[in-house]
């Protein structure tokens, strides 16, 4: 079994760093193979743009998607796409640790999204969601806020953070995943003062622990639970006897 963790976080230092590490070593405990991308510190481009792709199918105007598509079938992909492709297609399990900033994940992962999702290698109009070229493998998000549980609660003040992740785990399910119930840590400050130091690191050492152990499962870890392409009419529009799943779609029937 293979793991590969992607850190967001441009601290190397940082909580978020720790866990990256953490997840890895107690997956090496558990005898997996794990490989380790962070982000910043290989100063990936998150930016999908015509300079990517020199060899072009269309030179007059830039259409990501057939260039990917171009770029992919001409073995033309950039060396740094080319290589996370390869780490992400040996993967059994998928890890992307970040920081929520201003309600969604650093603009560098959701590049690296756009840039590493290839059209035609890791998804095309026959190959989504059940049937994505990443079935039977499984992602998390594993997640930090500066914010407190309560306040990321569903009627809490900044919002349910779950549902601020649903876009990313839908992506993740759109090539396939198995997509696991989302890893949170609330409360990750810096800057505190003196006499709040202490709790916040107990807090901090005892969520790493909870990490580790709930790692140590992952195969059992919960996971999300997605509609299937037969529950939407034409593939376009959830039936009416379909229990909907996605927090977006309300039920025809619904009040």
């Amino acid at each position: 079994m293979r793991a590969l963790i992607l850190l967001a976080h441009p601290e190397p230092r940082s909580f978020n760093a720790h866990l990256a590490m953490q997840a890895a070593e107690q997956l090496r405990h558990d005898h997996l193979q794990v490989d380790m991308v962070d982000l910043y510190a290989e100063g990936f481009d998150p930016l999908e743009a015509a300079w990517h792709h020199p060899r072009r199918l269309q030179p007059e105007r830039f259409d990501a998607q057939r260039e990917q598509r171009y770029s992919a079938e001409h073995d033309q992909l950039p060396a740094d796409v080319r290589h996370h492709l390869q780490l992400l297609q040996a993967a059994d399990l998928v890890i992307l640790q970040f920081p929520l900033w201003w309600f969604a994940a650093p603009a560098i992962l959701k590049g690296w999204l756009d840039r590493v999702l290839v059209y035609g290698p890791m998804y095309n109009s026959r190959q989504r969601h059940e049937r994505g070229v990443m079935q039977g493998k499984r992602a998390l998000l594993s997640v930090t806020t500066g914010s407190s549980a309560r306040a990321c609660a569903v009627d809490g003040r900044e919002g349910d953070t779950r549902l601020l992740l649903w876009p990313l785990m839908y992506s993740l399910r759109y090539v396939g995943f198995e997509v696991m119930e989302p890893h949170m840590v609330h409360g990750v400050r810096s800057g505190l003062a003196a006499e709040r130091v202490q709790a916040h690191d107990e807090a901090m050492v005892a969520a790493t622990l909870s990490y580790r152990e709930r790692l140590s499962r992952w195969r059992q870890w919960p996971t999300v639970p997605f509609n299937s392409s037969e529950d939407f009419e034409d593939g376009v529009l959830l039936r009416a006897e379909a229990t909907a799943y996605s927090p977006f779609i309300r039920h025809r029937n619904a009040g």
